[in-house]
């Protein structure tokens, strides 16, 4: 549940930074072209970390961090700009996926 809830809240918050990134006015950042499109698929990456959060993928949720973070969250780490908090946050989507993964039922196998 602790891990669901860490994907859910990391997710909505890094969907709500990429949309703010693309629709804010053009004196806070400008986007055209790659960068609009890129902010566009980290937006629909962050909502399908928001689902395969509540459905419980730990897997899913790896993968989800792996798409978003390593292209473009690896470079905003380490840049002064505020989006380097979404890529703290697509961090959230590992400690969520590892979280949900240790917590899963083991399955007991039936010896007769």
């Amino acid at each position: 549940m602790v891990g669901q809830s860490i994907g859910v809240l990391s997710g909505t918050v890094v969907f709500a930074i990429w949309c703010y990134a693309m629709w804010a006015p053009a004196s806070v950042m400008s986007l055209s072209g790659i960068t609009l499109s890129g902010a566009f698929v980290l937006s629909l990456l962050a909502i399908l970390a928001i689902i395969v959060s509540i459905k419980g993928h730990s897997l899913g949720l790896f993968l989800v961090f792996f798409l978003s973070f390593f292209p473009i969250g690896f470079f905003f780490l380490t840049e002064d700009h505020w989006l380097q908090w979404a890529s703290w946050l697509n961090l959230c989507y590992l400690v969520g996926a590892m979280i949900m993964y240790q917590s899963r039922p083991i399955k007991q196998i039936d010896v007769d």
